[in-house]
């Protein structure tokens, strides 16, 4: 996965990063690949965003260089997140991974995306309350 992924960012291939995307199901992702998914979450070449924090939530991947990328999706919806309905799907995502990763920096992103009264943000939040 890490060369289709490599290859996806360097040309710029939407169809690679959705192939990269699939083989998640079979191949474990690890720490090496952060760096790849990382420069993928900020590029604006591709309409996977969604796809990309989602696997970051679900995959449990705890990187703060994560961090950064997904407030800039989650607070961008023109640039990143122009499909999103009125349910928000993708800032939602985001909600959760920034959960995920569990961090100072995580915490304090999500702090700034409460400041939005968001009643998407604020719905998910709410299922993390003990």
């Amino acid at each position: 996965m890490k060369e289709i992924l490599k290859r996806a960012i360097e040309n710029e291939s939407e169809q690679d990063l959705i192939k990269c995307l699939d083989f998640n199901k079979e191949e474990e992702i690890n720490s090496e690949q952060y760096y790849l998914i990382e420069k993928a979450l900020i590029a604006k070449w591709h309409s996977q965003h969604e796809d990309l924090v989602n696997t970051i939530y679900i995959e449990s991947l705890k990187y703060d260089g994560f961090v950064e990328p997904i407030l800039n999706i989650a607070l961008n919806r023109e640039i990143y997140r122009w499909y999103d309905d009125e349910l928000e799907s993708t800032l939602r995502k985001c909600v959760h991974a920034l959960k995920t990763i569990d961090s100072n920096k995580s915490i304090n992103a999500l702090e700034k995306l409460k400041t939005l009264n968001n009643e998407n943000v604020n719905s998910i939040l709410e299922m993390y309350k003990e």
